[in-house]
């Protein structure tokens, strides 16, 4: 391989992502505008910089198209459950179920926007924590937009230990890393998303109230922390596969237990809060049904994905299946070689998120159309909604996860890595998190981010002499920073809730409080490589 590494080569490597950020946040396009062109963009660099043939795009094309496919049956199933509980009257009684059980608004917020969207991110992944928590922080009063940006902050603290340890299991297998330096690195992570979750809670907690919301629930944030981001902590060097799953099962039930408290169960709340948009949520329909009807997706889901993922006869049973493509190598004009996979991204769909979605969906609708819930047209009306509201999302995630593999296999990633690495020297470990960041941006995924760029941080730090834990974890830690404002993501909060601000506008809010623990984390985990 002799890839130029240019001033030229890596301006042209980072173009498109340069592209996306201005578009997005300067300009304010929409995600569905923006990624066409960003593909567009990567593929023409691939080819006429970085000598990709076409046969090789086609190759990556057909890679993205098939990403795309298993996170877009995902997508289309959660929008189908958030508009089925629509038509039903759902988060009308939802609303009000959480009202009686606890009527501290600011504990409502933090239940829907923060645990229970932690809990639904250990056992399912792929942005459904975002597709729920969203809208049911709206069916609360609070304004589509913060909704948005809550659930983002919030439930991105499981996107390396959650899904039942994925993207982390993905990251120690690319990177080769196994016993001590393995534990070290979950131990780093765990501790680092720990810190920023607590300090994405609080800033969820400021947006609603500053200084005296904080003053009000600060006790609650502590207990609650402690049992998710502590247990995470001491589970994940011990087994990574339930360290997020276990510890946010317990923070749940925790907080319907404090929800019983003199304290937290009356009513309180900031009647000028700019989170809030209360026209309305006042009323209360009767006759509907109840908040355990209405919470039967959930249920469902829940029951469906630990009965299939956490029973280990019944997960070996339906793991036996699975579905993937073969792509033969390929080859650039300057010897850049993407390996032929034989089995690429084998998806088991007895064990997957969206099936399970399907299923507590179809149960649903069963269950309420007998109910009288949803009349016999029902259907046809969700259905309607859900297309809607899915093609722009479609079309966006397919093409940002092509345009991620054109510049994977032409080499693009690979000199933007170098390029780095090449001018910071030792500084390097301060920068390590920002490709978590990037990868995630890139791919909508922290999984393909470890992934794409897990053997390059262990390559970095043998390079540079530094414990190969430290640049792991700040790779998935940049990566959980990342997923808190992954177009992804943030499509999904888009799509149910029917926020029309642009994107620009939720970037904006997020990335500040990302950047600073990047930075942060970065620095202190440098100052350490320099004296260990």
């Amino acid at each position: 391989m002799s890839l130029p590494m240019t001033p030229l080569f890596w301006t042209a490597s980072v173009i498109p992502v340069v592209f996306l950020l201005v578009v997005i946040i300067k300009f304010g396009w929409g995600v569905a505008k923006a990624a066409p062109l960003g593909m567009i963009l990567a593929g023409a660099l691939a080819m006429f910089v970085y000598r990709s043939s076409i046969t090789a795009l086609c190759m990556e094309a057909g890679k993205g198209i098939w990403n795309a496919a298993t996170i877009l049956l995902v997508v289309w199933p959660a929008v189908f459950s958030y508009e089925l509980s629509c038509e039903a009257g759902g988060f009308e009684a939802i609303r009000s179920g959480i009202q009686s059980l606890t009527r501290h608004e600011l504990f409502q917020i933090l239940i829907l926007g923060w645990i229970f969207p932690s809990f639904l991110q250990g056992i399912t992944g792929f942005g459904v924590a975002v597709a729920v928590g969203a809208p049911l922080l709206v069916s609360i009063g609070v304004s589509p937009f913060y909704s948005i940006v809550i659930v983002l902050l919030c439930h991105s603290q499981g996107a390396t230990f959650g899904t039942l340890a994925l993207a982390w299991e993905a990251l120690v297998a690319e990177a080769g890393v196994d016993g001590g330096q393995k534990a070290q690195a979950a131990v780093l992570a765990a501790a680092m998303i720990w810190i920023f979750n607590i300090l994405a809670v609080l800033l969820s907690c400021w947006f609603y109230g500053k200084k005296k919301s904080i003053r009000e629930i600060g006790p609650v944030v502590c207990i609650l922390s402690l049992i998710l981001g502590g247990g995470q902590m001491i589970l994940a060097p011990i087994n990574a596969t339930i360290s997020n799953f276990l510890p946010s099962a317990m923070a749940l039930g925790a907080a319907f237990i404090i929800s019983k408290s003199k304290r937290y169960g009356k009513a309180w709340r900031i009647e000028d809060s700019l989170v809030m948009e209360r026209k309305g949520q006042e009323e209360r329909k009767e006759g509907g049904m109840t908040f355990h009807q209405a919470f039967l997706p959930y249920y469902s889901l829940t029951v469906i994905t630990v009965a299939c993922l956490l029973i280990p006869p019944v997960n070996s049973f339906l793991s036996q299946w699975s579905l993937a493509f073969s792509f033969p190598e390929t080859v650039t004009g300057y010897g850049y070689v993407t390996e032929a996979v034989p089995f690429f991204s084998p998806l088991k769909p007895l064990t997957y998120a969206g099936t399970f979605l399907a299923l507590s969906s179809t149960v649903s609708y069963e269950y309420y159309k007998t109910k009288g819930y949803i009349l016999s047209d029902g259907f046809l009306s969700v259905w309607k909604r859900t297309s809607k509201k899915c093609l722009a999302p479609t079309a966006a995630i397919t093409c940002f996860i092509i345009m991620s593999k054109f510049m994977g296999s032409s080499g693009q990633i690979y000199i933007m890595s170098q390029g780095v690495v090449m001018v910071l020297g030792s500084f390097y470990v301060m920068a390590a998190p920002l490709f978590g960041i990037l990868g995630t941006f890139i791919t909508s995924s922290n999984m393909s981010s470890n992934i794409l760029l897990g053997n390059f941080q262990r390559t970095a730090a043998d390079f540079l002499n530094v414990n190969p834990a430290i640049t792991l974890a700040l790779q998935t830690v940049g990566g959980v920073l990342g997923t808190a404002f992954s177009p992804g993501c943030i499509i999904m909060g888009v799509s149910t809730t029917g926020y029309d601000g642009g994107e620009g506008r939720i970037l904006k809010k997020i990335i500040p409080c990302t950047a600073i623990c990047a930075v942060a984390f970065g620095f202190i985990f440098y100052v350490f490589s320099c004296f260990a």
